[in-house]
């Protein structure tokens, strides 16, 4: 039985997943829209913070907002070991794999509710986690958006880590979030949340980003596909998955795709001033 948080619009919920109780997020569905948008974080922030974002004075920065706008319902959620999910022992143990059991678990349950064959997005490791879910799993997406996504593989960051578990630090979202596209307050906000509500997430994706592992195979999806950049993202290694995103674009096995790239954005354009075509551009394609 899930645990139910009522918010106006928005439901926290506790469902079954692999290894323990995963944490859920739901905005938009007590209107019992047509359709639903499964949304993946990254690598260090859940699902709640990156795709949900609201602070004192900030406007417009929830993308899980700007998709009930469009009239979709959104779910996001945490991997395992990120925020209120049950954590495994050992941080390292998360990675690609056990996110990619997760997302089932969690598609799991959006079909219970009624929506057997949702639209997908992923955002950084979570468009690795997404797109390679997809290209075994095709048959429970409708629509796929391969958000700034760290498609992994070809290029290793090095040196591993050692240590099972990431310290999220104010100073390093200030650093990461480009102050020429980004509003110092939400430079600000995102600081003061990963420092206080999310300041430890496991270390798994580091570990594999620095060892040989599977990259997304394009060529396996074969569902309508959304590839969507901030112009200043895709720069980091690991990012890159061994081809050039037009290369990966051109491989996958789907005459219905998309390649946007957003100016005035970089890794998080959807914090960034350039928000607002960035949710255009994702209405457009679902």
């Amino acid at each position: 039985m899930s645990e139910t948080i009522a918010r106006p619009d928005t439901q926290d919920l506790m469902v079954p997943g692999p290894i323990g109780r995963l944490a859920v997020r739901t905005k938009g569905l007590a209107a019992r829209p047509a359709q639903v948008v499964v949304m993946v974080q990254g690598s260090n922030l859940t699902g709640q913070a990156i795709f949900d974002l609201s602070f004192p004075g900030g406007k417009d920065y929830s993308l899980m907002d700007a998709i009930v706008g469009l009239g979709y319902g959104a779910v996001t959620f945490s991997v395992r070991g990120y925020g209120n999910s049950e954590a495994p022992e050992d941080g390292f143990s998360v990675t690609t794999e056990a996110a990619m059991e997760d997302l089932d678990a969690v598609m799991d349950w959006v079909a219970a509710q009624g929506y057997r064959r949702p639209h997908l997005l992923g955002f950084s490791w979570g468009g690795r986690i997404a797109g390679r879910y997809v290209e075994t799993h095709g048959e429970r997406v409708d629509r796929l958006v391969l958000y700034d996504p760290a498609r992994g593989g070809g290029n290793l960051v090095l040196p591993a880590p050692t240590e099972p578990w990431w310290t999220n630090t104010y100073q390093h979202y200030n650093e990461k979030l480009e102050p020429d596209f980004t509003d110092p307050a939400v430079r600000h906000a995102i600081g003061q949340l990963v420092s206080t509500t999310e300041a430890r997430s496991p270390n798994g994706i580091r570990l594999e980003n620095a060892r040989p592992f599977p990259a997304i195979d394009p060529s396996r999806i074969q569902r309508p596909t959304l590839l969507i950049y901030g112009v200043e993202a895709a720069k980091a290694n690991y990012m890159q998955g061994g081809v050039p995103r037009g290369q990966f674009f051109e491989d996958l096995a789907t005459d219905d795709k998309a390649l946007v790239i957003i100016p005035g954005g970089g890794d998080f354009a959807h914090f960034q001033q350039s928000r607002y075509r960035l949710y255009k551009a994702i209405g457009d394609f679902l």
